[in-house]
């Protein structure tokens, strides 16, 4: 559920959602999602001063947390 919904959410920042790779690890209790971007895509998906990041982590966390789970988000470079 926290995957498809980080995929919906960075698909729509980035100009080609097609370049885009988002991989997750998941635990019983934690679940990993590590996002794949080119350098012009992490910068839509980091925003000004970091904060279109910082609200799509508060948001899956929030949502993550009602589940019973924490969650981390990553940015890596492709």
């Amino acid at each position: 559920m926290l995957y498809r919904l980080c995929l919906f959410l960075v698909s729509a920042l980035v100009d080609d959602p097609t370049q885009i790779e988002i991989e997750r690890i998941e635990t019983e209790k934690i679940d990993i999602i590590l996002i794949k971007a080119g350098k012009e895509d992490q910068g839509k998906i980091v925003g000004k001063k970091g904060k279109t990041i910082d609200s799509l982590r508060t948001f899956l966390a929030g949502i993550a947390n009602r589940v019973g789970k924490e969650i981390v988000v990553d940015i890596i470079e492709k």
